[in-house]
């Protein structure tokens, strides 16, 4: 049975339940929302608290940040009353996220420790005694044969064991993540960019090939570089049909020019260039083995 609102004032009434510093504007039809405490626990120092008590002011929770709160309230259960907590939905909305919980055992005592975690790209700004769990109480039917005696219980400061569990984290914060992320995008956008000006180069340089073919047909001439020509003219084949072509030349000829290549096979610039850098990488020549044109 989860406690309604006068069952909860009259079972802090009759010491069977305790909540520290009780805020009557707190209390909630079949609930209590728990407040930030004095103290926040966060990443790189978390032996050194924020006091967000000393002067009024707010701790900054980072993009993609963490940290440790505390309730303001301290709690003492008994052993016929366990308690279910979840992160109050306005903090929800903003993109944070609770871990902890959602039970709290029965005769548990002390202050509740939470992580929160920003999944955003946005700041946010935590305030002492801002709401921000929601604590229900159910009443069961009978005692546990023994009340809770965790790690947790007694427990009104954070301890160097919890700051090991809860802060210290294994590996890349979301935020170095986050900004690992960007780097990378950067990245693949400037290799996109460069890819792109091979292609543009590969395509000038066919113009140019074309532009001289034409001026030397127009002078009556044959032309005197027959690996441009060739350019103009050059088959339609797959990189894989050069590769095999390209690597039974090269058992001819150790060292050839691209140029030679594309000439001797009719194959187009670009794809003898592809091909030829396929065999390197299978190992079947070597980075000498050609020549630049």
């Amino acid at each position: 049975m989860i406690l309604v609102d006068h069952q909860i004032q009259n079972a802090i009434a009759e010491d069977r339940l305790f909540i520290g510093d009780f805020d009557i504007a707190s209390l909630q039809p079949a609930s209590y929302d728990l407040r930030i405490g004095r103290h926040i626990y966060s990443p790189p120092q978390p032996e050194t608290p924020v006091d967000l008590g000393a002067d009024g002011g707010g701790y900054r929770l980072p993009p993609y940040g963490n940290a440790v709160l505390e309730t303001h309230e301290d709690l003492r259960l008994p052993k016929n009353i366990l308690g279910r907590i979840g992160l109050k939905s306005g903090f929800a909305r903003l993109g944070l996220m609770a871990s902890t919980g959602p039970q709290i055992d029965p005769g548990f005592e002390g202050k509740l420790f939470v992580s929160l975690f920003n999944v955003t790209a946005v700041p946010h700004v935590l305030k002492f005694k801002d709401t921000f769990l929601t604590i229900e109480f159910h009443a069961l039917g009978e005692e546990p044969t023994e009340a809770y005696q965790g790690p947790y219980q007694g427990k009104y400061t954070v301890g160097a064991e919890v700051l090991d569990s809860m802060v210290r984290l294994e590996g890349l914060t979301l935020s170095q993540m986050q900004q690992q992320f960007s780097e990378l995008a950067q990245h693949v956008k400037a290799w996109s960019t460069f890819a792109g000006r091979i292609d543009e180069f590969l395509s000038d340089m066919k113009a140019y090939t074309q532009t001289i073919a034409e001026l030397t047909r127009r002078l009556g001439a044959q032309p005197t570089a027959p690996a441009l020509v060739q350019a103009v003219e050059a088959r339609t084949v797959t990189v894989e049909t050069a590769v095999e072509e390209i690597a039974r030349l090269f058992r001819q000829n150790k060292q050839l020019y691209y140029s030679d290549i594309a000439e001797r096979l009719g194959i187009d610039f670009g794809t003898v260039i592809a091909a030829v850098d396929e065999l390197r990488k299978r190992g079947v020549i070597e980075e000498a083995g050609t020549n630049e044109p």
